[in-house]
């Protein structure tokens, strides 16, 4: 989970991917690991993010990434796991930047409705 964090792309990732095949594989899912006592010792633990962080603490001044996005959906524990399935049919396409306008959109108000809202 510490390569999430990388300065490089590719292996955050892989990493990404890593965790969500090994989740599959043990029948769990992200609901699943991040369970209600871990979300209340993070509401106990200070603030340390920087004034103006966004989600999972990306900067606020630039537009995220389809890319970024995506994932930030897919690991939201807000997201319904409905919507986690329909978004596991578009990872190839949103990896390989092949998504449609339309879905395009419809990823940003996922983003804002499960992530941000």
């Amino acid at each position: 989970m510490e390569i999430l964090d990388s300065s490089n792309a590719g292996e955050a990732l892989a990493a990404a991917k890593l965790a969500s095949t090994m989740l599959r594989e043990a029948g769990l899912t992200w609901d699943d690991v991040l369970a209600p006592e871990i979300h209340g010792r993070a509401a106990q633990a200070p603030a340390t993010r920087a004034i103006g962080a966004g989600p999972f603490g990306y900067r606020r001044d630039r537009e995220l990434s389809p890319h970024e996005q995506f994932f930030m959906v897919l690991l939201s524990p807000r997201t319904p796991i409905e919507i986690k399935r329909k978004l596991r049919t578009w990872e190839a396409r949103v990896l390989d930047g092949e998504i449609t306008p339309q879905e395009t959109q419809d990823l940003r108000f996922m983003y804002q409705s499960f992530v941000v809202g």
